[in-house]
Protein backbone atom coordinates (compact mmCIF):
# COMPACT_ATOMS: atom_id res chain seq x y z
CA UNK A 1 0.00 0.00 0.00
CA UNK A 2 1.39 3.72 -0.94
CA UNK A 3 1.52 5.48 1.98
CA UNK A 4 1.56 9.55 1.41
CA UNK A 5 2.50 12.27 3.93
CA UNK A 6 0.51 15.44 3.50
CA UNK A 7 1.26 17.35 6.42
CA UNK A 8 1.86 21.26 6.02
CA UNK A 9 -0.72 20.09 3.28
CA UNK A 10 -4.13 22.09 2.62
CA UNK A 11 -6.98 20.86 0.64
CA UNK A 12 -10.60 21.64 0.04
CA UNK A 13 -13.01 18.75 -0.35
CA UNK A 14 -16.39 19.31 -2.22
CA UNK A 15 -19.20 16.81 -0.96
CA UNK A 16 -17.83 16.33 2.32
CA UNK A 17 -20.83 15.13 3.76
CA UNK A 18 -20.87 11.51 2.91
CA UNK A 19 -19.36 8.84 0.38
CA UNK A 20 -16.91 9.25 -1.61
CA UNK A 21 -16.09 12.97 -0.76
CA UNK A 22 -16.14 11.97 3.30
CA UNK A 23 -13.62 9.22 2.21
CA UNK A 24 -11.31 11.86 0.47
CA UNK A 25 -11.44 14.02 3.67
CA UNK A 26 -10.75 11.51 6.03
CA UNK A 27 -7.63 9.64 3.67
CA UNK A 28 -6.36 13.67 3.59
CA UNK A 29 -6.50 13.93 7.32
CA UNK A 30 -5.02 10.37 7.58
CA UNK A 31 -1.97 11.80 5.33
CA UNK A 32 -1.75 15.01 7.90
CA UNK A 33 -3.56 17.62 5.37
CA UNK A 34 -5.76 20.37 6.75
CA UNK A 35 -8.91 20.18 5.37
CA UNK A 36 -11.94 23.10 4.49
CA UNK A 37 -14.61 20.01 3.74
CA UNK A 38 -17.91 21.09 2.18
CA UNK A 39 -21.39 20.13 1.72
CA UNK A 40 -25.29 21.11 1.46
CA UNK A 41 -25.56 17.95 4.19
CA UNK A 42 -24.18 18.28 7.99
CA UNK A 43 -20.71 17.39 9.01
CA UNK A 44 -20.44 13.40 9.66
CA UNK A 45 -19.76 11.79 12.80
CA UNK A 46 -16.65 10.58 11.11
CA UNK A 47 -14.88 13.78 10.87
CA UNK A 48 -15.61 15.05 14.51
CA UNK A 49 -11.60 13.57 15.53
CA UNK A 50 -10.05 15.95 13.31
CA UNK A 51 -11.21 19.38 14.80
CA UNK A 52 -7.75 20.46 14.66
CA UNK A 53 -7.23 20.28 11.17
CA UNK A 54 -10.43 20.51 9.85
CA UNK A 55 -12.69 23.43 9.06
CA UNK A 56 -16.63 22.16 7.97
CA UNK A 57 -18.50 24.62 5.59
CA UNK A 58 -22.11 23.82 5.38
CA UNK A 59 -23.74 25.28 2.39
CA UNK A 60 -24.81 25.41 -1.64
CA UNK A 61 -21.57 25.62 -3.88
CA UNK A 62 -24.03 27.19 -6.42
CA UNK A 63 -24.20 30.23 -3.95
CA UNK A 64 -21.08 32.40 -5.19
CA UNK A 65 -20.89 34.53 -2.39
CA UNK A 66 -20.95 31.19 0.09
CA UNK A 67 -18.25 29.34 -2.36
CA UNK A 68 -16.00 32.86 -2.32
CA UNK A 69 -16.21 33.59 1.55
CA UNK A 70 -15.45 30.26 2.20
CA UNK A 71 -12.42 29.51 -0.16
CA UNK A 72 -10.86 33.25 1.03
CA UNK A 73 -11.26 32.50 4.75
CA UNK A 74 -9.94 28.64 3.99
CA UNK A 75 -7.09 30.16 1.96
CA UNK A 76 -6.75 33.25 4.64
CA UNK A 77 -6.47 30.84 7.81
CA UNK A 78 -4.31 28.14 6.73
CA UNK A 79 -1.98 30.24 4.69
CA UNK A 80 -3.29 29.21 1.11
CA UNK A 81 -4.65 25.62 -0.64
CA UNK A 82 -2.60 23.06 -2.31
Amino acid sequence: MIAYDFTGRHAVVAGAGGGMGEAITLALLDAGASVTAIDVKQRPASLAAYDDRLAFAQGDLTDAAFVEQTIGTAGRERGGID
